[in-house]
């Protein structure tokens, strides 16, 4: 497969999620950008670039049943992850059983490939792979059964797999795209299945953790922020949030890698040089100010040892490894000085509760 990356470390992404509120952080600043949405559109369109294990995504519809009750959602959800696929979907049926006109459309493509999978057969060659499941029923006990049946699960089995080259980068096996409704509801849904996707442009896109902090801003912006700007329709709104680490955070990750910056630039920088840097007509798009927000590391009772990483010292040192996104290497260097390691220890217990830091900003296109 090549080799390891350390944000492929399944265990730490779920110590992550477990022992922190950022899902639910994220969610709360996502809410108030669905209730903003049209009220007068039949239908709106939704992307969430990188689902991870769902949450969000789930967040999200619930979030939009409560403010858009009548309108067609069509919500596409970007994951390379054969395992947080199946999260995703695992967390879909309550909400086809609570919002009956809903489209999910889950994929596993680039972010620069997003605008194509709708409306092509091939992606660079390679045939894209496609898997339309129809929900027949009224109750999300029946359509728990169907997403999780033996046709969806074959398909994902056999096309979801990930290659890795020989530089650790990682893609699709196959280009592949799931959809998946109501058959009660497919007369609204229909002219949404095929088509030459005019209005493959979305209302609203959320990039939530979509690239390394460490990457530099260049590579954010011409790998994922870019493609996703070229999505957008007439007032559409990309979110795009991501890790800066916070005052506990990097003060530990100071000391045990004083030479490693993890948090190098902030969305201030991404603006600028959106703005200096033009990513196509970048007069037709407007720049909030970025805002920050926090959430904390969720200390499991004195004495418990907590099923991920065991004690809440080595939980909270796993999770600040996880958001600095420590390379292995630099981690097994560290933990082998003894030394160090005690004073990195000795400073996590020091700093009492461990908060996070996010930014979040959004760019909308204005025509």
């Amino acid at each position: 497969m090549g080799k390891k990356r350390f944000f492929d470390d399944r265990l730490k992404y779920l110590s992550f999620i477990q022992n922190t509120g950022e899902k639910k952080a994220i969610s709360e600043k996502i809410y108030p950008y669905i209730s903003g949405l049209s009220q007068n559109k039949s239908y709106l369109r939704i992307l969430d670039a990188g689902t991870g294990d769902g949450t969000i995504k789930s967040n999200v519809i619930k979030s939009f049943h409560k403010y858009h009750p009548y309108t067609s959602l069509l919500i596409t959800g970007k994951e390379i992850s054969y395992e947080d696929l199946k999260n995703t979907l695992e967390k879909m049926p309550d909400r086809f059983a609570e919002h009956p006109n809903l489209l999910v459309t889950m994929t596993n493509v680039k972010f620069s490939e997003l605008g194509l999978v709708e409306s092509s057969t091939k992606i660079k060659d390679k045939k894209i792979k496609q898997f339309n499941l129809i929900l027949d029923s009224d109750n999300s006990f029946d359509f728990n059964s169907q997403i999780s049946g033996t046709l969806l699960g074959n398909f994902i089995k056999k096309n979801w797999g990930i290659e890795i080259d020989d530089r650790g980068r990682t893609s699709y096996s196959n280009p592949c795209i799931i959809r998946i409704y109501r058959k009660d509801n497919e007369k609204y849904l229909k002219s949404f299945l095929k088509n030459d996707y005019k209005n493959n442009n979305y209302d609203l896109i959320i990039a939530s953790q979509a690239y390394r902090a460490a990457a530099s801003v260049k590579v954010k912006v011409n790998n994922v922020i870019g493609p996703l700007m070229r999505l957008l329709n007439k007032s559409g709104r990309l979110l795009v949030t991501h890790s800066s680490g916070g005052d506990s955070v990097q003060k530990v990750l100071k000391i045990a890698f004083k030479d490693k910056e993890a948090f190098p630039n902030n969305a201030k920088d991404i603006i600028e040089y959106l703005k200096n840097n033009p990513f196509g007509e970048n007069n037709i798009y407007s720049f909030s100010k970025p805002i920050s927000y926090y959430f904390k590391f969720k200390k499991a009772p004195d004495q418990t040892v907590t099923e991920l990483f065991g004690h809440n010292t080595d939980a909270k040192w796993a999770n600040i490894l996880y958001v600095g996104q420590i390379p292995e290497k630099d981690i097994q260097i560290l933990e082998k000085n003894q030394r160090m390691h005690n004073k990195v220890r000795r400073t996590i217990d020091a700093s009492g509760a461990i908060q996070f830091k996010n930014e979040l900003f959004s760019i909308t296109k204005k025509r």
